[in-house]
């Protein structure tokens, strides 16, 4: 491993076994005249990850491995990362994510005066498994922040000043991208720039992780102070859900056309969220089984912020 590199790009993985090689692999193919390394952050994984980057690490010396013994999450795998890296630029790819070989030339060119740059990962992390089990036609659409850690290139020195949380095991990407905005940083997606997403969680692994992104997510508004639309579409919800609750308790409303009401708002969520997602046409029908299968992880989302919200308040007022 050379002493320096102009450019660091770390991966940070957790049993990714299926597409680790693939993702570091695509990596060594940049076509660029920058010296780079890519600095894969094992955490915790139990299954042949860790093996396969030694693998990779033996063939080609650009590959270096830190390892968490057991998993502490993105934030720290992500700082694990930052803290090990000297570099002047700073990439984050990862380890489902698969870039183009113009990937790092690309970012490194649009950086200019920006703090951090981002591509765009297709098909959002939400929705990955709905398009590997009904094939819709997905929609290139922008992150809800312009840059995104699962492809992201940083000045250094920007990065560092602001660095990622590693408390956060969730939304970590997130949040650095809205305290380097508060911080004067400009950040961007490049334009055209698209990565492909290979996330392979099953159904019933991101019904799980759209509850635990529901519960983190009802902290945003309290750290940021802002109001999103997921946060307006939970209000909604939640509104809905109290009202319906209220006039079928009073006997004003039968319990059953209650529990109708409060599944077809769900169902109304759901369609506006894959319809932000996919394509109506041309596959009209693989569209209306991927808003059919969003109906329970919406659900999900929704009870998971709800189930959130008390201790959001709680963390609002400690901090206080």
């Amino acid at each position: 491993m050379p002493t320096s590199v102009d450019v660091s790009i770390v991966v940070i993985a957790f049993n990714e076994q299926t597409t680790i090689e693939a993702c570091v692999s695509a990596l060594l193919a940049q076509v660029t005249s920058r010296s780079f390394e890519v600095v894969v952050v094992d955490d915790g994984s139990t299954d042949r990850t860790a093996e396969l980057v030694d693998e990779l690490s033996h063939r080609d010396p650009r590959v270096r491995m830190l390892a968490h013994e057991r998993n502490r999450g993105r934030g720290a795998a992500r700082r694990t990362g930052q803290d090990a890296t000297h570099s002047s630029l700073v990439g984050y790819v990862d380890a489902d994510v698969i870039v183009s070989a113009d990937w790092l030339e690309r970012c490194a060119t649009a950086l200019g005066a920006h703090g951090a740059v981002s591509g765009i990962a297709v098909p959002d992390g939400d929705c990955v498994v709905l398009v590997r089990l009904v094939h819709p036609s997905i929609r290139v659409r922008p992150h809800t922040m312009p840059i995104s850690g699962g492809n992201v290139l940083f000045d250094a020195p920007a990065l560092r000043a602001v660095g990622f949380d590693e408390r956060a095991r969730l939304g970590e990407d997130f949040r650095l991208a809205r305290r380097m905005t508060e911080l004067g940083y400009l950040i961007a997606t490049v334009p055209g720039l698209v990565a492909e997403h290979r996330e392979t969680k099953s159904y019933r692994s991101t019904m799980r992780w759209m509850w635990e992104n529901g519960r983190d997510a009802a902290r945003l508004p309290f750290e940021f102070r802002i109001l999103r639309v997921p946060d307006v579409t939970w209000l909604v919800w939640v509104v809905v859900l109290v009202a319906l609750v209220v006039l079928a308790g009073t006997g004003t409303l039968p319990w059953g056309l209650g529990v109708a009401g409060i599944v077809a708002c769900t169902v109304v969520i759901a369609i506006g969220h894959a319809a932000s997602r996919f394509r109506l046409r041309p596959r009209t029908m693989r569209w209306l089984a991927a808003a059919a299968l969003d109906v329970p992880l919406v659900t999900m989302y929704l009870a998971g912020r709800t189930a959130g919200f008390p201790s959001a308040v709680r963390g609002a007022r400690a901090s206080r």
